[in-house]
């Protein structure tokens, strides 16, 4: 009876690896802009390839809870299908002028209502494919993150911080806050999954805040070349935040091996980071009062951020955030101060009751979704703001 049904069997298989290789040619071919999809049905592609990996995009205006629940699960091959063009997935994430094309491309085929936020959900749900990929891929050695991200254990040395650096640092923490915001996406809708996808391994916490420092220490100079070059510190500043919370979602992961000290390793690793990076940071405050309160802007938005999300290690990072901005008070304009000052006032009324462990609660997770979909939207607005802004003195 059994071997009777082999054949059938493995045409049934045949027809679905056909079907899911037709998907990920498809989803390519979009990518290039050789295929005028609707944004929804290319959005389906993803969460098709998405089902398979083990993850789902979050829900949106785009995509309903009910329209993503109907795409088929796992077996469907498709991350088989697509493991060969993760490194195109990649590029596509990494380039600033993607979703302009993108957004131009697709005018004749998408609701107006959802142009602005579109991008924002293709580029995420693109990132925990590719980071559900690297992940998987790691395991002890890290090989697949140095395959597809050999930059990233090689940050440049003091002596070659020069405009080729800087502007290739900015681009490789670009693609690495793609990613963490794919890693924590999947984390926050899947929390009962069987692993935790955690594609950038916490020790690459000091080359990563090595390729931060770049961007702090060029940016006075190098903020004056191009649009692309001035919006360098709101990418390194939303970077901090997602590796600050990816840290934390870490050291929360379940079904990880030795788990307590796995904990204390991420947790470490965060503050590790941020010894690392605040010198520079009081370094860029040092050159004059512009850049003060432009600095000061960015590190109220990362306490807003990192108290939005109930983070626990802000609690640690505060006492040395507070008196870096306090000591430049008379710099910053009243709504900066006023904001300062609701910081302040949670911390001093204890509003961060998060005790370790709770992130993944109903509560933290909903909070922490919240923050994600603004973050994913700010980036995505930045990058098409950016592009658009070049193509007026340079031709894409």
């Amino acid at each position: 009876m059994l071997s009777s049904l082999w054949p059938t069997w493995w045409r049934c298989v045949a027809y679905v690896t056909e079907l899911s290789l037709s998907v990920v040619l498809e989803l390519l071919q979009a990518l290039k802009l050789k295929s005028p999809l609707p944004d929804t049905n290319l959005l389906l592609l993803v969460q098709f390839i998405c089902a398979d990996a083990g993850t789902k995009l979050a829900e949106s205006t785009i995509l309903s809870k009910h329209m993503i629940a109907s795409v088929p699960g796992c077996g469907t091959a498709a991350m088989e299908c697509v493991r060969q063009s993760i490194g195109e997935v990649l590029d596509f994430m990494a380039d600033m002028h993607t979703l302009t094309r993108l957004k131009n491309h697709m005018k004749t085929c998408s609701q107006p209502l959802h142009e602005d936020t579109f991008g924002g959900h293709l580029k995420v749900g693109l990132a925990q494919i590719a980071a559900m990929e690297i992940s998987r891929g790691n395991h002890r050695d890290n090989k697949a993150v140095i395959r597809y991200l050999p930059w990233l254990y090689h940050p440049p040395s003091a002596m070659q911080q020069g405009p080729k650096e800087f502007i290739e640092c900015v681009s490789h923490i670009r693609l690495l806050s793609w990613l963490l915001l794919g890693s924590l996406t999947h984390n926050a809708v899947c929390p009962n999954a069987s692993s935790p996808c955690l594609p950038i391994p916490l020790d690459a916490g000091s080359h990563v805040a090595d390729h931060l420092i770049v961007i702090l220490i060029g940016f006075p100079e190098q903020s004056k070349t191009s649009v692309l070059h001035m919006c360098s510190l709101f990418h390194a500043f939303i970077f901090a935040q997602l590796w600050t919370v990816y840290c934390e979602q870490s050291a929360v992961a379940t079904n990880v091996q030795n788990q307590n000290e796995f904990s204390f390793t991420a947790i470490l690793t965060a503050l590790e980071f941020w010894s690392r990076v605040t010198p520079s940071i009081l370094q860029l405050m040092a050159h004059n009062k512009v850049m003060v309160e432009m600095v000061c802007l960015h590190v109220i938005s990362l306490m807003e951020a990192l108290q939005e999300c109930n983070s626990t290690i802000f609690v640690k990072l505060i006492p040395m955030w507070l008196p870096m901005i306090q000591s430049n008070i008379k710099h910053l304009s009243g709504g900066l101060q006023l904001r300062l000052q609701a910081i302040q006032n949670n911390v001093n009324h204890h509003s961060l009751r998060t005790l370790p462990g709770s992130g993944q609660s109903s509560a933290g997770l909903g909070a922490l979704r919240k923050w994600l979909r603004c973050t994913q939207f700010k980036m995505a607005q930045v990058e098409i703001q950016s592009s658009e802004a070049a193509s007026q003195f340079y031709p894409l």
